[in-house]
């Protein structure tokens, strides 16, 4: 399990390891004052407490003069940070083996109106409306450990439509406007796209967005998906519909619930608690209705202690895999809520004060090295003691 760190500080991660990785992430950065500015922000990121502002940074490197430098290195400079991300995903395709790549997004609470992407609008997540930056991220997961490799920032039409706003942002002429949703799908293409990863399912929390619409593009998109739905999700069973309730659409929830009696025991280890917990599992095959060429889905519902009720419902393309795996792979969304509270959090990722679209992707990038060396310092450091534990 995740060691919290209340201070954000880690001092017991080997001081070559961090500048071996850094180095090694940076190696795209055409210019050695780069690579060294690029350094010196990741050991930031990792070793200032609190908030991981550029003068708490600075401070660690003499103060003004760099300050004045690392303010340029992230905001004004000309390193490109998708050879970044790439390095980093490839890196960690080959020694953590993830499982899936989750989705999840963020938003940033603003007081101001100049940090890019801005808005005040109503964010799910909060429940409210608020003036805040919204973004989504792609982590490579596994049951013990995640990192985040992509992010994408939401731009309002605010953002795109007002040309002088728009060049004081620095918002390129690619970047266009997209419902979040559509952010979200489009982040988590990309590593399987332009940086020849294989791809992975994406798992993502879609109570929140129109999952029926959702799954419509990721099927047409030829992607593998695990959607978690909200119960009210109409979909039509395949072949006669269960306990002889006659045909047409039903909520999800009901058709889970109508199988209940045929689930199947499933362990899982709570990322929260370490603690080993049980659930009933079981599917049922569906369409997304409307859809004159439909391709099958499984929907997959859980059951945890005494529920009468599904608590969980999953909707997902990979009808061939057993059905406690789409729950083992849904559940890595938890995995990612620990990850982000216990470590991303604390190395900066929502710390962003600059106000330009570059500046926010090269600090999410290298705040995003930064959380991969504490995940894989630690995920080293466990498989270091699993000998030891295994003849104690």
């Amino acid at each position: 399990m995740t060691e919290v760190h209340p201070a954000g500080v880690w001092g017991d991660i080997a001081d070559d390891f961090v500048t071996e990785f850094s180095q090694r992430m940076l190696v795209s950065l055409p210019r050695r004052d780069q690579r060294e500015h690029g350094e010196r922000y990741i050991s930031g990121l990792l070793s200032v407490p609190g908030r991981k502002s550029m003068r708490a940074i600075a401070t660690m490197f003499g103060g003004g003069a760099a300050e004045q430098s690392l303010h340029h290195f992230i905001g004004k400079s000309s390193w490109d940070w998708m050879p970044v991300r790439r390095v980093l995903a490839r890196h960690l395709d080959r020694t953590l083996l993830p499982h899936a790549w989750v989705v999840r997004p963020m938003a940033v609470v603003k007081t101001g109106a100049h940090t890019v992407g801005v808005e005040e609008s109503f964010v799910p997540q909060l429940g409210r409306v608020v003036n805040s930056q919204q973004s989504y991220s792609v982590w490579m997961a596994t049951e013990a450990a995640s990192v985040p490799i992509q992010w994408r920032l939401v731009l309002p039409s605010g953002w795109l439509r007002d040309e002088p706003r728009r060049r004081r942002a620095e918002i390129p002429e690619s970047a266009t406007e997209e419902a979040p949703a559509h952010c979200a799908v489009n982040a988590a293409m990309q590593p399987a796209g332009d940086w020849g990863l294989r791809r992975r399912p994406m798992v993502m929390d879609a109570r929140l967005h129109d999952a029926v619409s959702l799954a419509c593009t990721l099927t047409r998109r030829q992607a593998p998906f695990v959607l978690r739905i909200s119960g009210g999700t109409w979909l039509r069973p395949i072949g006669p519909a269960p306990a002889g309730q006659g045909q047409g659409v039903f909520q999800a929830q009901q058709l889970v619930d109508m199988v209940k009696t045929a689930g199947r025991p499933v362990n899982w280890t709570d990322p929260r608690s370490g603690i080993n917990r049980c659930a009933v599992v079981n599917g049922i095959k569906v369409v997304l209705p409307g859809q004159e060429e439909a391709t099958e889905l499984v929907l997959a519902g859980a059951w945890s202690g005494r529920e009468r009720r599904a608590g969980e419902l999953w909707l997902s393309n990979l009808t061939a895999v057993p059905t406690p795996m789409l729950l083992r792979l849904g559940r890595l969304t938890q995995r990612v809520e620990q990850d982000f509270g216990a470590i991303a959090a604390h190395v900066g990722v929502m710390d962003f004060e600059g106000r330009t679209y570059p500046g926010w992707h090269r600090h999410l990038t290298l705040a995003g090295v930064a959380h991969a060396l504490v995940a894989l310092s630690e995920h080293r450091r466990e498989e270091e003691l699993a000998p030891a534990r295994r003849t104690a």
